[in-house]
């Protein structure tokens, strides 16, 4: 099993159907599949071998997909890192991942130069956008391509062998790396396509990082399977991807709740006419069903509820179009999985009593990649604890009642506050702080600080948000700042995050 063979199949079947349009350009299933041949060459001849780890920091475009393919072909494992994330971020993730090779682009240059020593095992930084000479430790992947040449067939792996690590903001410090395997990632893509009912004639919109699993999975690896094609953007803009949807008659969206009630704020005029879209999923936040109502009103449209994580590859349930639609549920769980609500014994507990949500079967991850003791944690007897607090129906629909205590979501984007308390810390003024989240009617939730300041000392709203500019990814900036005279605390010394909520 390779999920590469999806790609190398339409390439063979489909050779010149286009698979992706990117910046006005079309790109069909052979010429992409022989790029990535490309990528993949280069890869073998810088060493790279079965299981080594190869890091993307790139941003949505064609060198994305390439590399990602490429490292999927040779057996390697692909580490996305978010585009927006900076020098210390992505450090660790490129320390604890162990990768052997990075694509990246000239933009990230100043930020790695110099600090190769500090980036574990990392032999070769290869920059995308170059194609002028560049100093060691860089080096520009044009020149390398030019001499590469030859079908490259995709290594017919274990389904259990990993494709690729995820990392994701840890509540207790460090992010934790997802391994995915290629049965996890393959097996949860098929289920979903067929759930939504995509198929090879839906032309999709990809507006989200590439490096989010969310899009990584349920647009591009699910389109290729499919042997669809999609529209690539470099980033979200609400007029502008209104307009391309209603040019290119756009009929397949994936977004975060925030992206669908821009839509509804913008002036009713032909140009943005999204009537063409056929399946819109949301996820990355439950989306009010007002907006929800809304949007399918103005637009004549169905919008599909998904419900998962990183840890579940990513899906767990979606709003399946052969059944009921519950607006108020986050779906029906994908075939092959098991959907349990426990108690804090563990214990499964009967239709619509709330407990902590569960899930076994093929979307549960390998683990966490060097972590042990938390993969033990999280995965109990096959069962993946999601921290997510939710109910079951009789039916068999599952309701999301509270995500995990501390998690934030701005705009679809995980926040885990202990990264930011931890930054705000260093602060020389700051004697005491907590994150929370604070309702935002566009983006769903925004970082707020309380802070408390240490005595004889002063700190203004502005210096905090100033101190957090240069080393935080910009959804992750804190908005809104109070000060206080002391975080309230149990008498364990654990910071009382509902008491603080209660003051807002």
């Amino acid at each position: 099993m390779n999920i590469a063979h999806a790609l190398e199949r339409h390439a063979y079947i489909n050779e010149n159907k286009t698979a992706v349009i990117f910046k006005e350009k079309e790109y069909t299933y052979q010429q992409v599949n022989q790029k990535v041949d490309q990528f993949a060459h280069v890869l073998l001849s810088h060493g790279v071998k079965k299981g080594d780890r190869v890091a993307i920091w790139l941003p949505n475009g064609m060198e994305f997909i390439y590399s990602f393919y490429g490292i999927l072909k040779i057996g390697a494992l692909a580490v996305p890192i978010n585009y927006l994330f900076k020098e210390a971020e992505s450090q660790y993730i490129l320390n604890h991942s162990g990768a052997k090779v990075l694509f990246t682009t000239k933009e990230k240059m100043p930020l790695l130069n110099g600090n190769a020593s500090k980036m574990g095992v990392l032999e070769n930084i290869l920059i995308t956008d170059s194609d002028h000479r560049v100093e060691k430790p860089f080096t520009a992947l044009t020149s390398l391509l030019e001499s590469t040449a030859g079908n490259l067939p995709a290594l017919d792996l274990s389904p259990d062998h990993g494709a690729c690590i995820l990392y994701t903001s840890g509540t207790t410090g460090n992010p934790k790396g997802v391994e995915l395997s290629h049965y996890n990632l393959n097996t949860n893509a098929e289920f979903y396509a067929d759930s939504i009912g995509l198929t090879q004639h839906h032309y999709g919109a990809i507006v989200t990082p590439l490096s989010h699993l969310l899009v990584l999975m349920a647009g591009l690896i699910l389109i290729f399977m499919k042997g669809g094609k999609f529209y690539l953007f470099e980033k979200f803009s609400t007029t502008g991807v209104a307009e391309k949807i209603n040019q290119e008659r756009i009929n397949f969206f994936i977004g975060v709740p925030a992206m669908y009630y821009m839509f509804l704020n913008m002036p009713e005029v032909p140009e943005y006419d999204l009537s063409s879209l056929e399946i819109c999923i949301t996820s990355g936040g439950h989306m009010p069903l007002e907006v929800r109502r809304n949007f399918e009103s103005r637009y004549k449209t169905t919008t599909l509820q998904a419900y998962g994580q990183t840890e579940s590859s990513p899906v767990i349930t979606v709003d399946m179009l052969n059944r009921k639609r519950k607006f108020d549920s986050v779906g029906y769980p994908l075939p092959h999985l098991e959907v349990g609500i426990v108690n804090d014994d563990n214990h499964l507990l009967p239709a619509n009593q709330p407990g902590e949500i569960v899930v076994r079967g093929h979307c549960v991850m390998k683990g966490y990649w060097n972590n042990p003791e938390q993969t033990e944690k999280t995965v109990v007897d096959g069962w993946l604890h999601t921290g997510d607090i939710g109910k079951i129906d009789e039916d068999g629909y599952l309701y999301l009642l509270d995500r995990k205590k501390d998690l934030i979501i701005v705009g679809g984007y995980n926040v885990y506050p202990v990264e930011v308390e931890n930054l705000l810390y260093t602060h020389p003024a700051v004697l005491e702080a907590a994150v929370i989240g604070e309702h935002d009617e566009r983006l769903g939730e925004v970082p707020k600080a309380f802070i408390v300041v240490k005595k004889g000392m002063t700190l203004t709203e502005e210096e905090i948000k100033r101190f957090c500019l240069e080393k935080l990814a910009k959804y992750k900036q804190i908005q809104k700042v109070e000060f206080i005279d002391e975080i309230p605390k149990t008498p364990t010394g654990k910071l009382m995050k509902r008491k603080l909520k209660s003051l807002m």
